[in-house]
């Protein structure tokens, strides 16, 4: 035994400790004693090493190659993806905030709502911006610089899903020509409607103008393609809307089966193989126009072409409400085309002597001729267009 342990010993004796006790003292003395000696002189001296790329300081067991990923996007992609190639490139911007369009039944006046920069009409957005192409029934968000609210109702059931027994009574086209003519004469009113199953989803159209197609594409359009068949229904589209320039102007349509149009709280135009008003056009010498298009020969044989509105004078500047009602009787094939005329102006003329007339549109949107569709100005004048108000789709 060491002197130093004998000492500790004699030590512990002294304060009285007994044999026990001394010995459990003494081994725990010495295991400390080892602890420290073991972890003072085997801890490797060994600094902390976050290279990456193999430094030869280090060990081959204590260090790891990091490579960087090669996966950064190229900055030549990135920059192309936020050029505009070209002033007429197709942008979405946002909405404009819903705004006062004063009160319904008469013209409206507002500066600057979603206007043009260079008189290009407040659907073309900013400057000389060109839309995007709309939907042949309208889009599903509201666009910028203001739209025709649009909504479809099903004339063969109602609300509750229960079907209605005049369509059996009473025939597809007859229905519809019933119920359209009522919501007319009722002061084109919703409520006139509402007994009926409305589409859920709400569309938002800058022009009418729907090419002879099959007449389930109006329900699809509306996602109710399962629900409504393709006969019996009505499409009615809403909004405020400003000419190009002040002056005269007659509205220039057709719709299989029936459409009309009403603006300032008058009915401008009655344009369907079937009547739906007491429209009478103040234009006996020339009351439609002869263009070609598919299926003219029952338009033809029932109003004998298609039909030049009555004269509305116009100011720019004032927004006008505008209501524009159309419905599918039979099913089989529909169409529904606007177009406008403003007195004074010389247009170029088909074969036929009719004039090519512009689209009633509210963007400088393209639209590119089909069969089936009648002859138009390209790139004709815009009109202008309130924001519709907010409306949650239901």
């Amino acid at each position: 035994m060491s002197n130093f342990k004998a000492t500790f010993v004699r030590y512990l004796k002294r304060a009285g400790a007994g044999s026990m006790m001394i010995s459990v003292i003494v081994h725990v003395f010495i295991l400390g004693g080892a602890t420290v000696w073991v972890v003072s002189s085997v801890q490797p001296a060994r600094k902390a090493n976050f290279q990456g790329g193999g430094n030869p300081s280090g060990s081959a067991d204590t260090q790891r190659s990091v490579k960087m990923s090669n996966t950064q996007p190229n900055l030549d992609t990135l920059n192309k993806r936020l050029v505009v190639e070209s002033a007429s490139s197709t942008i979405t911007l946002p909405d404009l905030p819903s705004m006062s369009t004063g009160g319904p039944g008469g013209p409206s006046s507002s500066g600057g709502l979603g206007g043009s920069g260079n008189g290009a009409g407040a659907g073309a957005g900013i400057g000389n911006l060109k839309a995007p192409i709309m939907p042949l029934f309208g889009f599903k968000d509201a666009q910028t610089g203001g739209t025709l609210v649009g909504r479809l109702y099903d004339l063969k059931q109602f609300r509750t899903g229960k079907p209605n027994p005049e369509l059996e009574k009473l025939g597809p086209l007859v229905l519809s020509t019933k119920e359209t003519t009522a919501f007319v004469k009722s002061g084109w009113s919703n409520s006139a409607l509402y007994k009926f199953f409305q589409a859920p989803t709400t569309l938002y159209a800058t022009q009418i103008f729907v090419p002879v197609m099959p007449a389930g594409e109006a329900p699809k359009a509306y996602g109710v393609e399962k629900e409504v068949q393709p006969k019996a229904w009505l499409a009615h589209y809403r909004g405020k809307v400003s000419p190009p320039v002040t002056g005269a102007y007659r509205f220039v349509g057709v719709g299989d089966d029936l459409m009309a149009v009403r603006i300032d709280g008058k009915i401008a135009l009655d344009g369907g193989g079937k009547l739906v008003s007491d429209f009478k056009t103040d234009r006996p010498a020339s009351p439609t126009y002869s263009y070609e298009f598919i299926a003219k020969s029952w338009i033809t044989s029932n109003r004998g072409g298609v039909v030049v509105g009555n004269r509305i004078e116009l100011r720019a500047g004032l927004f006008y409400d505008i209501d524009i009602v159309f419905s599918e009787g039979p099913g089989g094939l529909f169409s529904a085309m606007l177009l406008f005329e403003q007195e004074g102006v010389t247009y170029e003329k088909d074969a036929r002597g009719n004039p090519i007339l512009p689209i009633f549109r509210l963007a400088d949107s393209k639209t590119t001729p089909v069969s089936g569709m009648l002859p138009f100005m390209p790139d004709g004048p815009i009109w202008r267009a309130m924001p519709p108000p907010q409306t949650n789709n239901r």
